[in-house]
């Protein structure tokens, strides 16, 4: 897992000889409900995308992100209206 996102990553393919830019991290944090490190991200065809993994690359280093649905804790509300 490891520490949240650089902010302005760059999103590649997970294609090793892909470099064209499908988008980039806008925010990133630890989440303590989660346990782990969460970003957002604008992601070209980003709903079609979920559940594949894109590498993330920031002065050098890469990381790999899976794409998930943007709520992916209690999605239909039920804390919220418990």
């Amino acid at each position: 897992d490891g520490p949240p996102l650089v902010v302005g990553s760059h999103c590649v393919p997970s294609k090793p000889d892909a470099r064209r830019s499908l988008g980039f991290v806008t925010s990133a944090s630890h989440s303590p409900t989660l346990n782990r490190a969460i970003a957002l991200a604008l992601l070209e065809n980003g709903p079609a995308r979920i559940g594949q993994t894109v590498h993330c690359y920031h002065d050098g280093a890469v990381r790999t992100a899976t794409v998930t649905p943007p709520c992916v804790f209690d999605p239909k509300g039920t804390r919220l209206h418990a």
